[in-house]
């Protein structure tokens, strides 16, 4: 349980887009655990070359088939997928495997699954949410949708431009551009942005269960009380501290949450409720 102490200026947090990879852990977070979790930290990722393949998720994730094993084989022999060719089944599941943790499954992605079978609305944030957790690449554009005002057009070059700058000389024009034209597909799967040439910001409305999965990611990013309700990870969901606080209190009364205030004190407790509503105990000892 973590409690801090809530007042006007930690409610207020506003985080600088300067530093934003930065900003998404906090200074409780440690390498260990969250690479246990299944945070991935530096590196390249899906995004190089595929998008956070949304239509494929839901193509592939279905009741009774969430075990490695059995998603390996449903999107390479049975071709769940749709792919036209056994190549590219192996390389689309590599993909999915990687992003998401599908094969060996952390407790991010055991989190992840059990969602996914109880919040079908949810869906599209969620994945989002574990996609940043676990490409770098992609957390390095989010400056460029956070930064667009609801309404306004956010192009493909303002992609290129942050990747570029996160990364100057280390990839070739052509492999920034198709990491930027995935990671603005990727937005627009999670509803961010709308349109196929011109794309236009949208703001996202998340569920209650898409809360707790945020909240639950920036604890173990190294964010308690407070803190978490401003971290990156609730503005990724278009919610203000006071929006985030209502939706985990809506996600205390599904079990995903706990959230107790006196005066000025609020104390949000997000693994052991999980753990025990969802049956994955590892939280418990993350």
């Amino acid at each position: 349980m973590l409690a801090h102490q809530m007042n006007s200026e930690t409610s207020e947090i506003s985080l600088s887009f300067d530093t934003l990879q930065s900003s998404w852990f906090g200074g409780r977070a440690e390498q260990p655990v969250l690479s246990a979790f299944g945070f991935r930290l530096s590196g390249g990722g899906a995004h190089q070359s595929k998008t956070m393949m949304q239509r494929e998720l839901e193509s592939l994730i279905a009741p009774g088939r969430v075990t490695g094993d059995e998603l390996k084989f449903a999107a390479i022999e049975e071709n769940v997928l749709g792919k036209s060719t056994a190549n590219s089944r192996r390389l689309t599941f590599q993909h999915m495997a990687s992003l998401y943790g599908l094969v060996v499954q952390p407790p991010m992605t055991r989190v992840f699954l059990k969602l996914w079978e109880s919040d079908s609305e949810g869906h599209n944030l969620q994945a989002l949410l574990v996609s940043l957790a676990r490409d770098p690449i992609l957390r390095e554009t989010a400056r460029v949708v956070l930064k667009g005002a609801i309404g306004e057009s956010v192009q493909r070059p303002l992609f290129e431009e942050a990747l570029s700058s996160a990364h100057p000389g280390r990839f070739s024009e052509k492999t920034i551009r198709s990491a930027a034209q995935n990671c603005a597909a990727t937005w627009t799967q999670s509803g961010h942005l709308q349109g196929s040439v011109k794309k236009v910001r949208r703001r996202v409305s998340p569920t209650p269960a898409t809360v707790a999965l945020a909240a639950l990611l920036a604890t173990v990013a190294g964010f308690g009380g407070p803190a978490i309700l401003s971290s990156i990870w609730m503005q990724i969901l278009d919610l203000s501290p006071d929006q985030a606080l209502d939706q985990l209190r809506r996600a205390e009364a599904i079990g995903l949450a706990r959230v107790r205030s006196a005066g000025d004190v609020t104390e949000i407790s997000i693994r052991q409720p999980m753990a025990a509503t969802l049956g994955v105990r590892e939280l418990e000892h993350v």
